[in-house]
């Protein structure tokens, strides 16, 4: 008697069944704008916008949907050392480097609000007391309605609460307090809905490219941000500081109109899919139904649980830096308001690198079939962790050399980028068809970090701006950090999980 066969299968088994059909689509995709069938021959004479597939114009569209979201978000970590008196100028303590002679280091004007470390760690966190709100729910309604409104919308609400933020702020803090929670609320549906469109248009042997790719807005939107919030900050523009949340919201309402025009939900919404596109992506991904949420499984799911423990753990080393390298660099490194933004920029155009890399190289190795699906995202997740961590602790034994502290800070971020191939695009092997629920459970607790980190910031530094001081921040930050690796490590398997199919062959047999 034959014993029955595993049933599962890792995502890059997807696209080497038997069903022809399939590699003949692979090799035969028909260009975006085509709405008749083309012959190959003819094919290279098309203008170069016809040979664009459908999912690549989504995803673009996405990038620039998390660049208005990281816009959003980072202009006041940029903003808040303009809008505030620094420590020094109120008598608390600060031992900080030395100014260097040049004037290119001479500190920058501040602004009015004479906010101590805490009450700016609140202000800083509040935004995720929202953002950790609508996660779940985001999820679960990009679904069952689709991701197309869900994202956009999310983003046009934060994009015009963020043009109120400055009068909330000349108003009263705890008004502004509540304007970035109702921020974090319109921006939380955004990740779990890009993982349920990332679940109806990417095939698996591209889901460590183009969801990196197009998540990458968020760092190509911090490179841009902080130099630029710098620079409008410094400047008489609509009155200084004002400016960085004004320009960042006008621009992401501009995203907005193009988004309705250009995005839709799956291949066969899209009015400008070709047929052949349609057929490939149909072809490889799990028949899309809606579905009751396995809720159960979901729960008792070591693997997911090893997901959502692995990326809490990089989410609080990521929102740390995130919330408070510009309070570092201006405070302690003593950069100008001006140098202070672009410095900081410059981590992140090397994370933003390793994400596009990395995502290439493990797709690389999963299609030659050189390594698993699981070894591939271990092997991310174990670079990317450990890379960060080392560097961090490396950080706070550096003291005032500003080239070594800059060189540390850079690849302790950019290790990051690892990741993005690793624990954070996972959901998608595990459990495609509730991609979008999986990714809401799992931001939502790693939204939790978003308003730790600054609470922890602010009362390590609160009358205590020194070097042994960010020390202990980064250490912390180190320790946690390696802790989500080590879990993932261990926990982790990248097949197939019974559940995402059970209910779909059910549902095909009758």
């Amino acid at each position: 008697m034959r014993s029955q066969p595993d049933t599962r299968r890792s995502t890059s088994a997807l696209l080497y069944d038997e069903n022809e059909k399939t590699i003949d689509a692979i090799l035969d995709q028909q260009p975006l704008l085509g709405y008749t069938d083309i012959d190959g021959d003819n094919n290279i004479n098309e203008p170069w916008h016809r040979r664009i597939f459908a999912r690549h114009i989504v995803a673009t569209w996405t990038f620039f949907g998390f660049l208005c979201l990281y816009m959003l978000r980072v202009n006041l970590s940029v903003a808040i050392v303009a809008m505030t008196t620094p420590q020094s100028a109120t008598n608390q303590s600060v031992e900080a480097c030395p100014s260097p002679n040049d004037s290119s280091s001479t500190p920058a004007k501040h602004g009015d609000f004479d906010w101590d470390p805490r009450t700016q760690g609140h202000v800083l966190g509040s935004f995720f007391y929202g953002y950790i709100l609508s996660q779940f729910i985001g999820g679960i309604l990009a679904e069952r309605f689709g991701a197309k409104w869900i994202f956009g919308c999310g983003l046009l609400g934060a994009g015009l609460l963020t043009l109120l933020s400055p009068i909330a702020a000349k108003t009263h803090v705890g008004l502004l307090i509540a304007t970035r929670v109702l921020i974090g609320v319109f921006e939380g549906p955004a990740f779990p809905a890009a993982g349920a469109l990332w679940s109806q248009w990417v095939p698996p042997l591209e889901r460590s490219i183009i969801p990196p790719i197009a998540h990458a807005g968020k760092e190509v939107g911090v490179v841009v941000t902080t130099p630029l919030a710098g620079i409008l900050c410094a400047s008489t523009f609509l009155g200084g500081w004002p400016s960085s949340f004004y320009v960042f919201g006008v621009i992401t309402c501009i995203w907005f109109i193009f988004w309705c025009f250009f995005a839709y939900n799956s291949p066969s919404q899209h009015p400008r899919c070709s047929k052949k596109e349609r057929d490939y992506i149909t072809a490889v991904l799990p028949k899309p139904k809606k579905l009751k949420t396995p809720w159960l499984a979901i729960a008792t799911s070591i693997p997911f649980w090893s997901i959502a423990i692995a990326s809490t753990c990089v989410q609080f080393v990521y929102y740390v830096l995130l919330t408070s390298l510009p309070t570092y660099f201006a405070t302690i490194l003593r950069f100008n308001l001006q140098k202070n933004g672009f410095m900081f920029a410059i981590p992140y155009v090397f994370m933003m690198i390793v994400i596009v890399t990395s995502g290439q190289l493990a797709d690389h190795l999963r299609a030659r079939k050189i390594m698993s699906t699981t070894a591939v995202r271990k092997l991310q997740t174990i670079i990317g962790g450990v890379g960060s961590s080392l560097f961090l602790v490396l950080i706070g034994y550096v003291g005032c050399s500003k080239v070594a502290a800059m060189f540390c800070i850079t690849l302790a971020v950019a290790f990051i980028g690892f990741h993005s191939s690793g624990c954070q695009i996972s959901h998608l092997d595990i459990a495609s068809n509730y991609a979008g629920t999986l990714v809401g459970i799992t931001n939502t607790l790693a939204s939790i970090p978003g308003f730790v980190g600054p609470a922890m910031v602010g009362a390590i530094t609160n009358n205590n701006q020194t070097l042994h001081a960010w020390q202990t921040i980064f250490n912390i930050s180190a320790g946690i950090g390696l802790f989500g690796c080590i879990v993932y490590c261990i926990f982790f398997d990248g097949n197939e999980q019974s559940w995402n199919r059970n209910d779909i062959e059910e549902i095909t047999e009758d």
